[in-house]
């Protein structure tokens, strides 16, 4: 895959299958959970896991992800702050999401990740075919997590239709911007937490 960075060690495929990806990618390490799977993956760096419960802290990761495990995964990989690149197939209708709605993860992804979309890829383009369209989203990790940057943005992504004034105030801190917070696109994540006086993001 072109969008992969071969300086960035050790890479990680999860959720190798077959190998259809994986022998393109020839990654350092494969994780797979199917060990029906193995083999077809026999001649590369097998480890059988979960991708929500990395065994691996480190890298870079590629992966085409189950659309069900995605959310529970990202809440688990933007902790991992050696984990500094993700290339990922995701769905479409989730990566609109995270790029323009003003959510939970939609805040935290775009807090500790640039994120940057490329090629969308057709339904055709799977076996079986899924029902929707999948993009292929390169996350560059640029801040390291902080847990209390992630409770702020959890209690203030509650409040989505009060103003930020009032949202921070329910959050035990305080800020003088009336607009609300569904008003703050992802990607305007900064200022948001600006506005409630926290500098050292």
């Amino acid at each position: 895959m072109s969008y992969v960075d071969t300086g960035i060690r050790p890479i990680l495929e999860i959720g190798c299958g077959k190998g259809n990806i994986t022998k393109f990618l020839e990654p350092d390490i494969c994780i797979e959970l199917d060990e029906k799977m193995t083999d077809y993956l026999k001649d590369y760096n097998l480890v059988i896991a979960d991708a929500r419960y990395l065994p691996i802290l480190r890298g870079q990761l590629v992966s085409s992800l189950p659309y069900q495990i995605t959310s529970d995964f990202f809440k688990e990989v933007v902790k991992l702050d050696n984990i500094s690149k993700l290339i990922l197939i995701l769905q479409k209708d989730f990566v609109d999401k995270i790029l323009n709605d003003p959510t939970y993860i939609s805040f935290l992804l775009n807090y500790v990740f640039d994120i940057q979309t490329k090629d969308i890829i057709p339904p055709r383009c799977f076996s079986p075919r899924p029902k929707v369209y999948s993009i292929i989203t390169v996350f560059n990790r640029v801040r390291e997590y902080n847990d209390d940057v992630d409770s702020l943005i959890s209690c203030i992504s509650r409040y989505r239709n009060k103003t930020l004034k009032n949202a921070s105030k329910l959050c035990g801190l305080s800020s003088d911007n009336n607009l609300k917070v569904r008003e703050f696109k992802p990607w305007q994540v900064l200022e948001l937490l600006n506005s409630v006086d926290l500098s050292y993001v």
